[in-house]
């Protein structure tokens, strides 16, 4: 898939899920569009599950996190939880 192919996928499913992701725009590396789209992808429950993992390793981070609201529509939190836990898991 072309770049411009990855952003309108990207666009879509942030209109779609109501959920914007900071951090990426039309500069960024193809790699870092495609983790965005399969974050966003991802869904809900998987997500509690993956706070869950993260807050088993970085208890302190995971509280703040899930006393900061719903993490899911939450434009930096989402991709952190996503990413981190997947790190975690994958070690």
């Amino acid at each position: 898939m072309t770049k411009a192919e990855l952003m309108k996928e990207f666009k879509e499913l942030e209109e779609e899920k109501r959920v914007h992701i900071d951090g990426i725009y039309w500069n960024s590396k193809k790699s870092e569009i495609e983790n965005a789209i399969e974050c966003l992808k991802c869904p809900d429950e998987l997500l509690e599950k993956y706070l869950i993992v993260l807050s088993l390793k970085y208890e302190n981070t995971g509280r703040t996190i899930a006393n900061n609201g719903d993490f899911k529509h939450y434009s930096y939190n989402r991709l952190y939880v996503f990413n981190t836990a997947r790190q975690i898991l994958r070690n």
